[in-house]
């Protein structure tokens, strides 16, 4: 089914000694995973396991123990931050083997339109053995190219690997491109009862750029939380204030800023935010200068805390970008701080760096705070992922968004409130509706865009099937398990209800499955204990798939003669460590590296004799930290960092452009020329270099829209004198 993912994993165990045994191990599934099914096969019996309240399932295995039958428990851990399940076999019979066969469901996170990738952890699978993957794909648009882990077969809509694990050093992935539609919803038509329809509804709302959007100018708060510890040192905390240079000057110029470093104590730049100015940009750069990884441990509530206890102005949401390298010391009362003290317009974005970083902390603030988050391996990335985190924030957002459900229904939505959705981005709906008249061929959702009410008709694809209402409950469950009253006792009472009526394994539900043996065990259980090491807490799902995986690798119990508990521990297989390639730096230097002083002289003295040729002699961090708050360059700038005298750099400049409209355009045109390959670090600060030119073309009469293509001719003019004057 679209954007949903529901996986089969095998797993077989077999008893070798000579006694019966409980064998308990830890299964640790990715975020917003559920366990959606168990069975067990032992001896050609196939027993299937149900849900029941959590107490009611541990009282019936116990009581299965003690009568002698094997029995099956599977339950949720009750740990907050990780999606673990004990997974336990009761009276596991001497030389035996038992097949066991676990199913679990996740929605996809948002992805691009027309992609989706899916990775079945490394971590969930032997390091040694016989290991055969099959995944078939199901999509309501065309699929075009399905990609795959190298040493896969792709045959029509199936992915199969098959060979021996140790082959395997990184996650088995599949990726799929299709023909993406605009907007669609699929209704699925109960199988059991014809009165019931569930609805997965997939919509992509888009705003197109108005003239106002050209000149637009937000009036936001930013605050920069930079983790200063001591793991920060070396090229983290560097690349973070290359990062950070960019960053203030990117601010629109009628916003707020304050940059909050935090360690085991806290630094504020401001004591709070304040006005971006030419003064306080400049403050900004020199406190930048100084900052260094020096504050100790990593306590982030701390500095969170302090921001969240200075109100909001409503006429400045506030936007917090957070990053970190390591684990902080309190991570649920982090995210619950975040989750508890978030503005309605306020958004908290966040950057994990490093193979270290506490990412169940970085995926829950952000969760907590409506935004989004990336993670670097490589310090080398994070200039380039912190300017894309910093553009996603900017993107214009749709609220008020309502789904016109038919009148007279009985709807469970989940969620049941949809939130802020960033403009071009995608979101999922989900809901169950019980004796409602059927829905026809479109649904409509209605909301608030940039520019005003907006209305989306949705087209409608019918079919019959029992798959969608359980990522409804599942979803709905989530929804309760993370809000903000999660724990009061209706939210318990329905996370039940659900569990047992979609069958799902939740905190408040469990599978049990017993096995009534002909001849009950007899004596004292053994407890073994199979650890299985958790995935990472990142993985991407995704959509239309149906994953199954069958390991043939057998995890056996040796018996011991001294009586202590075993553990059967699987080896993890080691990943090998890819190097990032670090982003290029077209420079030009005009001092020698191993001259004197005298020769350094002598150079300059024939340089200024010399009539000057355009180039670069710093590197794109220099322009930048020249460009003014308002996003435009002078004359003096432009001068400097084109090593062109002020006439020269005017030489061409059109009667009817403003100064500051052509030497922000010929500045621009140095970036565009000498440092493309890095484009993606500083063109955030030239896009509001050019909403500057716009403003300055449109004092001379100009419309917007005539504003925004003169701006580009005048770049163009600009490039072509350059190339011209190198050349």
């Amino acid at each position: 089914v679209d954007d949903c993912v529901s996986v089969n994993l095998q797993q077989e165990y077999n008893n070798a000694s000579d006694y019966p045994v409980e064998v308990g191990y830890c299964l640790t599934l990715p975020r917003n995973t559920v366990v959606s099914g168990f069975v067990a096969t032992s001896e050609g019996r196939r027993i299937k396991a149900i849900v029941k309240e959590k107490e009611e399932a541990e009282k019936q295995y116990e009581d299965a123990i003690a009568s002698g039958n094997t029995a099956y428990l599977v339950e949720r851990t009750l740990k907050e931050d990780q999606n673990e399940f004990n997974i336990n076999i009761g009276n596991f019979e001497p030389h035996k083997t038992i097949i066991v066969e676990i199913s679990f469901l996740c929605p996809i996170s948002n992805e691009s339109r027309g992609k989706r990738s899916y990775r079945f952890p490394l971590e969930l699978l032997p390091k040694e053995g016989t290991i055969s993957y099959t995944c078939e794909v199901f999509s309501s648009s065309t699929v075009t190219r399905i990609e795959a882990t190298a040493g896969t077969t792709v045959e029509g809509h199936q992915v199969i690997w098959k060979g021996n694990a140790s082959a395997l050093l990184s996650d088995l992935s599949v990726s799929i491109l299709t023909e993406e539609k605009e907007h669609h919803a699929i209704v699925e038509t109960d199988i059991d009862d014809p009165r019931l329809q569930s609805v997965m509804i997939t919509h992509y709302p888009c705003a197109p750029e108005t003239e106002e959007d050209l000149i637009a100018q937000p009036q936001l708060e930013y605050v920069f939380v930079v983790d200063r510890s001591g793991s920060m040192e070396g090229k983290s905390i560097e690349y973070t204030k290359k990062a950070l240079n960019i960053l203030i000057h990117a601010l629109p110029p009628e916003s707020k800023f304050n940059i909050v470093g935090f360690g085991s104590s806290v630094d504020n730049l401001f004591p709070s935010s304040v006005t971006y100015t030419e003064e306080n940009l400049n403050k900004a750069k020199q406190h930048i200068t100084s900052i260094s990884a020096n504050l100790g441990g990593t306590d982030l509530l701390k500095p969170l805390r302090g921001i969240f206890s200075t109100p909001m102005d409503p006429a400045y949401p506030r936007l917090i970008f957070v990053l970190t390298d390591g684990e902080v010391e309190d991570r649920n009362g982090t995210i619950a701080e975040v989750k508890r003290s978030i503005e309605d317009n306020g958004r908290l974005y966040a950057l994990g760096i490093g193979r270290d970083v506490d990412k169940k902390l970085v995926q829950g603030i952000c969760d907590a705070g409506r935004g989004n988050y990336e993670f670097v391996q490589s310090a080398d990335d994070i200039e380039k992922v912190v300017i894309s985190l910093f553009e996603r924030s900017q993107v214009a957002q749709f609220h008020s968004l309502c789904v016109g459900w038919p009148t007279s229904t009985d709807v469970t939505q989940s969620p049941s409130v949809i939130p802020r959705i960033e403009n071009n981005s995608r979101h999922v709906i989900y809901a169950v509706l019980e004796n409602s008249p059927p829905i026809g061929e479109t649904l409509n959702i209605t909301g608030i865009g940039p520019s005003g009410p907006v209305v989306w008709d949705i087209k409608v694809t019918h079919h019959k099937g029992n798959t969608i209402k359980r990522f409804v409950a599942l979803s709905r469950i989530r929804d309760l398990q993370e809000g903000k009253k999660s724990g009061n006792t209706g939210a318990k009472s329905e996370i039940i209800q659900l569990g047992i009526k979609y069958q799902l394994a939740t905190k408040h539900t469990s599978f049990i499955a017993i096995d009534e043996l002909n001849n009950p065990v007899t004596g004292t259980l053994k407890l073994v204990k199979y650890k299985h090491k958790p995935p990472p807490p990142q993985v991407d799902l995704s959509y239309g798939l149906r994953c199954c995986c069958t390991s043939c690798c057998r995890a056996t119990y040796f018996g011991s003669d001294d009586g202590s508990d075993d553990v059967i521990q699987q080896k993890q297989p080691q990943h090998r460590q890819q190097q990032q390639p670090s982003c290029c730096r077209a420079a030009y230097f005009s001092a020698s590296d191993d001259g004197s002083d005298d020769d350094i002289q002598q150079q300059q003295q024939q340089q200024q004799q010399q009539q000057q040729r355009p180039g670069v002699s710093v590197g794109y961090e220099y322009i930048v930290s020249k460009q003014q708050f308002t996003g435009g360059w002078d004359l003096n700038s432009a001068s400097q960092l084109s090593n062109m005298t002020p006439q020269q750099v005017n030489q061409n400049k059109p009667q009817h452009v403003s100064e500051n409209a052509w030497t922000t355009a010929f500045v621009i045109a140095l970036l565009e020329n000498f440092f493309i390959s890095t484009k993606s670090i500083w063109g955030v600060v030239t896009k509001k270099a050019k909403t500057f030119m716009i403003r300055e073309l449109t004092k001379g009469g100009l419309d917007t829209r005539s504003a925004s293509t003169e701006a580009d001719n005048i770049i163009k003019l600009a490039t072509d004198f350059i190339v011209l004057c190198i050349h």
